[in-house]
């Protein structure tokens, strides 16, 4: 399982081992670090896709939050993909996507969140898992992010603690481990990470983090668990 003892290890190797992924399995893994482990596809999704995805879930941009409320290291706008976004096609076809490629399904990821950052916005080093260990979703296992447009200057993705930064590039994602291998509710701080300040042009990007529990279906059967989901957003 994804969450249990070596689940970590085998959810990367298992990419690694892919003869073909991404749009049409034309993608390029690059492995940034095996402990913990980050890598990168490069043409995970088509520019078309990445344009579809910012089309349906694009629609209600409102200043990203972090932790729990706005803060001065967070600058950049969100919008989350829901209600008729989660239903369309290119979105089903880019989840799915997801899916297959980490063994993870749908139910077990938040909801699709929509990035902009303008230039001089940018989110100050973080850690995405920090949920309670209360929470009926669990942790945050993985944080699968997706680069929806080229960056003029700007805009790195960086782990300071790594002396990792990956560079925007329309259609490449990046898939990081947030927890320890065999201990999903060990935050592993080695991946805390950083939005470098864009200089020119506008960068859009998407989250899809995936938890060790299913985390949809609890918003259908009525559940609103409100500090845990302001606490994660």
């Amino acid at each position: 399982a994804a969450g249990g003892p070596g689940g970590v290890k085998a959810l990367f190797e298992g990419i690694l081992s892919r003869p073909k992924v991404g749009h049409e399995g034309r993608g390029m893994v690059t492995v940034h670090s095996r402990d913990p482990w980050i890598i990168t596809i490069d043409g995970f999704i088509s520019g078309e896709e990445a344009d579809a995805l910012l089309k349906a879930g694009g629609h209600t941009w409102t200043r990203s939050l972090a932790g729990d409320g706005v803060q001065a290291a967070r600058t950049s706008s969100t919008s989350w993909c829901t209600g008729a976004c989660v239903e369309d096609a290119a979105v089903r076809r880019v989840q799915d996507r997801v899916d297959d490629l980490t063994g993870i399904p749908a139910e077990h990821a938040e909801f699709i969140q929509m990035l902009r950052y303008e230039p001089g916005q940018f989110y100050k080093r973080h850690h995405d898992q920090n949920s309670p260990r209360s929470s009926p979703w669990g942790p945050r296992l993985y944080t699968f992010y997706m680069y929806l447009s080229d960056v003029e200057s700007g805009g790195q993705t960086a782990f300071p603690a790594l002396n990792i930064t990956v560079e925007p590039k329309k259609g490449r994602a990046i898939l990081w481990t947030n927890v320890v291998d065999g201990d999903p509710y060990q935050r592993d701080d080695r991946t805390d990470h950083e939005s470098i300040p864009v200089g020119s042009g506008v960068k859009f990007g998407s989250n899809v983090w995936l938890h060790l529990f299913p985390y949809r279906k609890i918003s259908r059967n009525g559940c609103d668990n409100i500090p845990y989901i302001n606490n994660w957003r």
